[in-house]
This record gives structure tokens, C-alpha cells and sequence, in this order.
């Protein structure tokens, strides 16, 4: 008689991505890539998250959390939108704004703030992924700007 051999399912993952929005505009930092000797730009908060469920604060509260050192807010992320990657084998991505006061509650090393405009110019200094993003979050600035939190 054949045993049946059980294997551990794999663990599905998915890349929870924050962006950081201030004044209008889109909080980047320079990323190596392998490519080309220069860093693209991207979001500065990225994380491989295993079962993530979008609908548990509790998940993006211990996402947040891991970058507390430079993040000086107590505001939380807010989900955006779910898309497939433009890289990582197509992982399912989660985008989050986290909207800012003021510019000085987030400080990663050389990262700014950009008007979304320069980063629809600049295609080939961002990544993929922010390329994929630049229209949405071009909207979320203009919302924070309009509707600044309080």
C-alpha cells in the first residue's frame, strides 16, 4: 500500500508597501539596484509579509512598527489599493498611504519629499513598482493637499 506524503503548503506572500505623503508630496529614498550603478528612487517602507490580510489593522500596526526609528507619527497607513507587481514574480502588492503633518515626522536616510510630478518626468530614476503607483499616488497628494489630516 502507498503512503501518502503530506507537504507543507507554501506560504503565500505579499509585499505590503507604504507611502509616505506630506504637503503634496511623495516621501522617497534611494535604492540600490543591480542594473545600473545608480540608486532609483522608491518608497521608503517595503516588507515581505506572510497570510497578510489588508482588513487587520493589527497586521499594518507591526509593519509600521518595525520602522518606528524613523517615523516620529502615530498616524497609521491607510490602504490604497491591491495590484500585482511589476517585479518579485508578480507578488501581490498592498499599497498604504501614511499621511504626514509635517515633513519632519519621518527621516530615512537621503530621502525627500517629491512633488509626484517629478516622479511621472523621472521614469527611469524610480523603480517599477513606484512607476506602476506614480498615478495613484499623484492623487493622494493632491487629497492631502486639499484635505490635509489634522
Amino acid at each position: 500500500m502507498k503512503k501518502n506524503v503530506l507537504t507543507p503548503p507554501t506560504s503565500p506572500t505579499s509585499i505590503i508597501r507604504i507611502a509616505p505623503v506630506c504637503n503634496g508630496k511623495i516621501y522617497v529614498t534611494p535604492h540600490p539596484t543591480d542594473k545600473e550603478a545608480s540608486a532609483s528612487w522608491d518608497l521608503p517602507i517595503e516588507e515581505q509579509v506572510e497570510h497578510f490580510s489588508p482588513k487587520s489593522e493589527k497586521s499594518i500596526r507591526k509593519v509600521k512598527e518595525r520602522y518606528n526609528a524613523h517615523l516620529h507619527t502615530s498616524a497609521l497607513p491607510r490602504f490604497s489599493v491591491k495590484y500585482r507587481s511589476a517585479t518579485n514574480n508578480g507578488q501581490t502588492v498592498y499599497l498604504y498611504i501614511l499621511p504626514l503633518s509635517q515633513e519632519n515626522e519621518i527621516s530615512f536616510h537621503h530621502g525627500q519629499f517629491m512633488a509626484a510630478e517629478e516622479i511621472v518626468a523621472q521614469p527611469k530614476r524610480c523603480s517599477a513598482n513606484l512607476n506602476k503607483e506614480s498615478e495613484l499616488l499623484a492623487m493622494a497628494a493632491e487629497l492631502w493637499k486639499e484635505f490635509p489630516p489634522l
